[in-house]
Protein backbone atom coordinates (compact mmCIF):
# COMPACT_ATOMS: atom_id res chain seq x y z
CA UNK A 1 0.00 0.00 0.00
CA UNK A 2 1.59 3.57 -1.20
CA UNK A 3 1.37 6.10 1.89
CA UNK A 4 -1.18 8.51 0.94
CA UNK A 5 -1.44 10.83 4.27
CA UNK A 6 2.41 11.70 4.55
CA UNK A 7 1.64 15.43 5.40
CA UNK A 8 0.14 13.91 8.84
CA UNK A 9 3.70 13.88 9.57
CA UNK A 10 4.86 17.21 9.21
CA UNK A 11 3.22 18.56 12.43
CA UNK A 12 2.95 15.51 15.04
CA UNK A 13 1.49 16.95 17.45
CA UNK A 14 -1.48 18.72 15.96
CA UNK A 15 -1.71 15.27 13.59
CA UNK A 16 -1.71 13.01 17.33
CA UNK A 17 -4.27 15.51 18.35
CA UNK A 18 -6.55 14.88 15.73
CA UNK A 19 -6.21 11.22 15.97
CA UNK A 20 -7.06 11.50 19.94
CA UNK A 21 -10.25 13.07 19.16
CA UNK A 22 -10.93 10.75 15.98
CA UNK A 23 -10.82 8.03 18.38
CA UNK A 24 -13.17 9.36 20.84
CA UNK A 25 -15.32 9.74 18.11
CA UNK A 26 -15.08 6.16 17.89
CA UNK A 27 -15.27 5.17 21.55
CA UNK A 28 -19.15 6.90 21.71
CA UNK A 29 -19.69 5.74 18.44
CA UNK A 30 -23.43 3.84 19.55
CA UNK A 31 -22.70 -0.43 19.32
CA UNK A 32 -25.92 -1.84 20.34
CA UNK A 33 -28.27 -1.38 16.95
CA UNK A 34 -25.15 -4.05 15.06
CA UNK A 35 -25.85 -6.60 18.52
CA UNK A 36 -29.74 -6.29 17.72
CA UNK A 37 -29.07 -7.17 13.72
CA UNK A 38 -27.72 -10.45 15.66
CA UNK A 39 -29.47 -11.40 18.75
CA UNK A 40 -32.85 -11.00 20.63
CA UNK A 41 -30.68 -11.35 23.76
CA UNK A 42 -30.07 -7.81 25.39
CA UNK A 43 -27.16 -8.92 27.15
CA UNK A 44 -25.28 -10.92 23.86
CA UNK A 45 -26.93 -8.26 21.89
CA UNK A 46 -24.30 -5.67 23.73
CA UNK A 47 -21.36 -7.48 23.94
CA UNK A 48 -21.38 -9.11 20.28
CA UNK A 49 -22.02 -5.07 18.96
CA UNK A 50 -19.01 -3.73 21.14
CA UNK A 51 -17.14 -6.67 20.30
CA UNK A 52 -17.64 -6.70 16.23
CA UNK A 53 -17.58 -2.83 15.89
CA UNK A 54 -14.24 -2.51 17.51
CA UNK A 55 -12.66 -4.80 15.20
CA UNK A 56 -13.85 -2.72 12.50
CA UNK A 57 -12.72 0.97 14.10
CA UNK A 58 -9.36 -1.26 14.70
CA UNK A 59 -9.51 -1.97 11.04
CA UNK A 60 -9.77 1.60 9.94
CA UNK A 61 -7.55 2.80 12.14
CA UNK A 62 -4.95 0.35 11.08
CA UNK A 63 -5.15 1.60 7.30
CA UNK A 64 -5.25 5.24 8.28
CA UNK A 65 -1.69 4.13 10.23
CA UNK A 66 -0.34 2.23 6.66
CA UNK A 67 -1.66 5.58 4.99
CA UNK A 68 0.56 7.92 6.83
CA UNK A 69 3.72 5.60 6.76
CA UNK A 70 3.90 3.80 9.82
CA UNK A 71 5.36 0.79 9.97
CA UNK A 72 7.47 -1.42 11.69
CA UNK A 73 5.36 -1.54 14.78
CA UNK A 74 2.31 -4.09 14.56
CA UNK A 75 4.36 -7.40 15.14
CA UNK A 76 7.79 -7.88 16.46
CA UNK A 77 10.31 -7.64 14.02
CA UNK A 78 12.03 -11.04 16.17
CA UNK A 79 10.32 -13.61 17.35
CA UNK A 80 12.56 -12.79 20.98
CA UNK A 81 11.53 -9.23 21.26
CA UNK A 82 8.33 -10.95 22.29
CA UNK A 83 9.70 -11.45 25.76
CA UNK A 84 9.52 -7.90 26.55
CA UNK A 85 5.39 -8.55 26.76
CA UNK A 86 5.59 -11.52 28.61
CA UNK A 87 5.88 -9.10 32.39
CA UNK A 88 2.94 -7.58 30.57
CA UNK A 89 1.37 -10.97 29.97
CA UNK A 90 1.67 -11.61 34.18
CA UNK A 91 -0.47 -8.60 35.51
CA UNK A 92 -3.10 -9.20 32.74
CA UNK A 93 -3.35 -12.77 34.17
CA UNK A 94 -3.08 -11.38 37.71
CA UNK A 95 -5.95 -9.24 36.95
CA UNK A 96 -7.81 -12.59 37.71
CA UNK A 97 -8.88 -12.68 41.61
CA UNK A 98 -7.03 -16.07 41.82
CA UNK A 99 -7.01 -16.48 45.40
CA UNK A 100 -10.54 -16.36 45.45
CA UNK A 101 -11.03 -18.67 42.69
CA UNK A 102 -8.83 -21.11 44.52
CA UNK A 103 -10.66 -20.68 47.56
CA UNK A 104 -14.05 -21.29 45.86
CA UNK A 105 -15.27 -18.37 46.91
CA UNK A 106 -15.70 -16.44 43.22
CA UNK A 107 -16.06 -18.19 40.65
CA UNK A 108 -17.43 -18.34 37.45
CA UNK A 109 -21.33 -19.12 36.33
CA UNK A 110 -22.18 -17.90 33.30
CA UNK A 111 -23.19 -19.88 30.41
CA UNK A 112 -20.45 -20.56 27.00
CA UNK A 113 -21.92 -18.42 25.30
CA UNK A 114 -22.10 -15.00 27.08
CA UNK A 115 -18.52 -16.09 28.31
CA UNK A 116 -17.31 -16.33 24.02
CA UNK A 117 -19.00 -12.92 23.61
CA UNK A 118 -17.28 -11.74 26.62
CA UNK A 119 -14.01 -12.51 25.20
CA UNK A 120 -14.76 -11.23 21.63
CA UNK A 121 -15.97 -7.76 23.64
CA UNK A 122 -12.82 -7.86 25.15
CA UNK A 123 -10.59 -8.90 22.19
CA UNK A 124 -12.26 -6.24 20.02
CA UNK A 125 -11.71 -3.43 22.29
CA UNK A 126 -8.07 -4.60 23.62
CA UNK A 127 -7.17 -4.51 19.44
CA UNK A 128 -8.64 -1.25 19.02
CA UNK A 129 -7.10 0.80 21.80
CA UNK A 130 -4.04 -0.81 20.90
CA UNK A 131 -4.01 0.13 17.26
CA UNK A 132 -5.22 3.78 18.06
CA UNK A 133 -3.00 4.54 21.07
CA UNK A 134 0.41 2.66 21.01
CA UNK A 135 0.30 1.70 17.47
CA UNK A 136 -0.61 5.58 16.37
CA UNK A 137 -0.46 8.32 18.93
CA UNK A 138 2.55 6.39 20.28
CA UNK A 139 4.64 7.14 17.27
CA UNK A 140 3.41 10.60 16.97
CA UNK A 141 4.78 11.22 20.37
CA UNK A 142 7.60 9.69 19.68
CA UNK A 143 7.96 11.78 16.69
CA UNK A 144 7.60 15.07 19.17
CA UNK A 145 9.90 14.06 21.97
CA UNK A 146 12.58 11.87 20.10
CA UNK A 147 13.52 8.41 21.30
CA UNK A 148 16.49 9.28 23.29
CA UNK A 149 15.87 8.73 27.09
CA UNK A 150 14.01 11.53 28.09
CA UNK A 151 12.10 11.80 25.22
CA UNK A 152 10.72 7.90 25.34
CA UNK A 153 9.50 8.71 29.07
CA UNK A 154 8.15 11.74 28.02
CA UNK A 155 6.30 10.21 25.19
CA UNK A 156 5.15 6.81 27.06
CA UNK A 157 3.69 9.10 29.68
CA UNK A 158 2.25 11.71 27.07
CA UNK A 159 0.38 8.88 25.26
CA UNK A 160 -0.53 6.85 28.24
CA UNK A 161 -1.99 9.96 30.08
CA UNK A 162 -4.42 10.20 26.68
CA UNK A 163 -5.44 7.02 26.82
CA UNK A 164 -6.56 6.93 30.36
CA UNK A 165 -8.29 10.53 29.82
CA UNK A 166 -10.19 9.00 26.91
CA UNK A 167 -12.15 6.78 29.83
CA UNK A 168 -13.65 9.83 30.87
CA UNK A 169 -16.03 9.88 28.52
CA UNK A 170 -17.75 7.19 30.64
CA UNK A 171 -18.68 9.75 32.28
CA UNK A 172 -21.80 10.46 29.61
CA UNK A 173 -23.02 7.60 31.19
CA UNK A 174 -23.89 9.25 34.87
CA UNK A 175 -21.11 10.36 37.75
CA UNK A 176 -19.55 7.37 38.94
CA UNK A 177 -15.76 7.34 40.90
CA UNK A 178 -15.02 4.41 39.25
CA UNK A 179 -14.51 5.81 36.16
CA UNK A 180 -11.64 7.50 37.33
CA UNK A 181 -10.14 4.94 38.75
CA UNK A 182 -10.60 3.37 35.65
CA UNK A 183 -8.43 6.48 34.41
CA UNK A 184 -5.80 5.94 36.74
CA UNK A 185 -5.24 2.17 35.91
CA UNK A 186 -5.56 3.05 32.46
CA UNK A 187 -2.42 5.03 32.70
CA UNK A 188 -0.19 2.48 34.16
CA UNK A 189 -1.58 -0.25 31.27
CA UNK A 190 -0.83 2.07 29.00
CA UNK A 191 2.55 2.88 29.84
CA UNK A 192 3.21 -0.83 30.49
CA UNK A 193 2.25 -1.66 26.95
CA UNK A 194 3.90 1.77 24.98
CA UNK A 195 7.30 -0.12 26.60
CA UNK A 196 6.11 -3.23 24.93
CA UNK A 197 5.76 -1.26 21.79
CA UNK A 198 9.02 0.79 22.19
CA UNK A 199 11.01 -2.55 22.63
CA UNK A 200 9.48 -4.12 19.71
CA UNK A 201 7.45 -6.68 20.93
CA UNK A 202 4.32 -5.14 18.55
CA UNK A 203 1.31 -3.83 18.70
CA UNK A 204 -0.85 -6.90 17.98
CA UNK A 205 0.72 -9.04 21.20
CA UNK A 206 -0.13 -6.03 23.13
CA UNK A 207 -3.63 -5.91 21.68
CA UNK A 208 -3.97 -9.96 23.01
CA UNK A 209 -2.16 -8.85 26.67
CA UNK A 210 -4.89 -6.16 26.41
CA UNK A 211 -7.49 -8.74 26.10
CA UNK A 212 -6.31 -11.01 28.47
CA UNK A 213 -6.27 -7.87 31.07
CA UNK A 214 -9.89 -6.48 30.32
CA UNK A 215 -11.01 -10.52 30.43
CA UNK A 216 -9.41 -11.75 33.55
CA UNK A 217 -10.85 -8.43 35.40
CA UNK A 218 -14.53 -8.46 34.28
CA UNK A 219 -14.95 -11.72 34.40
CA UNK A 220 -16.37 -12.54 38.21
CA UNK A 221 -17.89 -9.10 38.09
CA UNK A 222 -18.65 -8.01 34.68
CA UNK A 223 -22.36 -6.44 33.24
CA UNK A 224 -23.06 -10.04 32.50
CA UNK A 225 -22.75 -11.45 36.07
CA UNK A 226 -20.27 -14.38 34.69
CA UNK A 227 -19.67 -15.09 38.71
CA UNK A 228 -19.77 -14.60 42.18
CA UNK A 229 -17.48 -12.93 44.66
CA UNK A 230 -18.01 -10.61 47.16
CA UNK A 231 -15.17 -7.51 46.84
CA UNK A 232 -13.96 -8.12 50.62
CA UNK A 233 -13.22 -12.27 49.24
CA UNK A 234 -12.16 -11.22 46.03
CA UNK A 235 -9.80 -8.46 47.48
CA UNK A 236 -8.56 -10.34 50.90
CA UNK A 237 -5.06 -9.83 52.02
CA UNK A 238 -3.54 -12.28 50.14
CA UNK A 239 -4.98 -11.03 46.97
CA UNK A 240 -3.88 -7.57 47.52
CA UNK A 241 0.32 -8.42 48.57
CA UNK A 242 0.59 -10.65 45.41
CA UNK A 243 -1.01 -8.08 43.22
CA UNK A 244 1.01 -5.41 44.67
CA UNK A 245 4.67 -7.23 44.43
CA UNK A 246 3.52 -8.41 40.75
CA UNK A 247 2.85 -4.49 39.93
CA UNK A 248 6.00 -3.32 41.94
CA UNK A 249 8.17 -5.83 40.23
CA UNK A 250 6.66 -4.80 36.55
CA UNK A 251 7.01 -0.92 37.67
CA UNK A 252 10.71 -1.54 38.17
CA UNK A 253 11.26 -3.90 34.90
CA UNK A 254 9.00 -1.91 32.59
CA UNK A 255 11.13 1.62 33.88
CA UNK A 256 14.40 -0.35 33.67
CA UNK A 257 14.07 -1.90 30.09
CA UNK A 258 13.01 1.33 28.77
CA UNK A 259 15.87 3.37 30.17
CA UNK A 260 18.52 0.52 29.09
CA UNK A 261 16.67 -0.04 25.73
CA UNK A 262 18.14 1.29 22.16
CA UNK A 263 15.91 2.83 20.65
CA UNK A 264 16.58 1.22 17.08
CA UNK A 265 13.58 -0.35 16.87
CA UNK A 266 11.48 2.87 18.20
CA UNK A 267 13.29 4.98 15.53
CA UNK A 268 11.66 2.31 12.43
CA UNK A 269 8.13 3.61 13.39
CA UNK A 270 8.52 6.99 15.61
CA UNK A 271 6.91 9.77 13.08
CA UNK A 272 8.42 12.52 12.19
CA UNK A 273 8.48 14.75 9.24
CA UNK A 274 9.22 12.89 5.65
CA UNK A 275 12.86 13.75 4.81
CA UNK A 276 11.72 15.94 1.86
CA UNK A 277 10.71 18.22 4.37
CA UNK A 278 13.01 17.85 6.90
CA UNK A 279 15.83 19.29 4.31
CA UNK A 280 13.73 21.80 3.17
CA UNK A 281 13.72 23.26 6.41
CA UNK A 282 17.18 22.62 6.79
CA UNK A 283 18.32 24.38 3.61
CA UNK A 284 15.60 27.48 4.82
CA UNK A 285 17.62 27.78 7.77
CA UNK A 286 20.85 27.65 5.77
CA UNK A 287 19.47 30.49 3.47
CA UNK A 288 18.11 32.51 6.64
CA UNK A 289 21.64 32.38 8.21
CA UNK A 290 23.41 33.01 5.23
CA UNK A 291 21.08 36.43 5.13
CA UNK A 292 22.05 37.13 8.13
CA UNK A 293 25.89 36.87 7.84
CA UNK A 294 25.20 39.27 4.91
Amino acid sequence: MQPKMLYMRKTPLSSGAILFLLSAGFVLFPTQWLGDLLTQDELLAQMLGLGILRIVMAAIMLVLALQMGIRGVWAPAKLPYLLFALPALAVAVNNLPVVALCRGTAGVTGGGEYVAAFALQCLGVGLFEEVAFRGVIFPFALGVTGTEKKGRFAAVLLSSAAFGLLHLVNLLGGFSGGVFLQVGYSFLIGCMLSVCVFCGSGVFACALVHAVYNFCGNLIYSVGNFGFGAFKDVWCAEEIVLTALVSLAAIAYFALILWKKSPAQADLFAVVPPESDKKEEENADERADGADDR
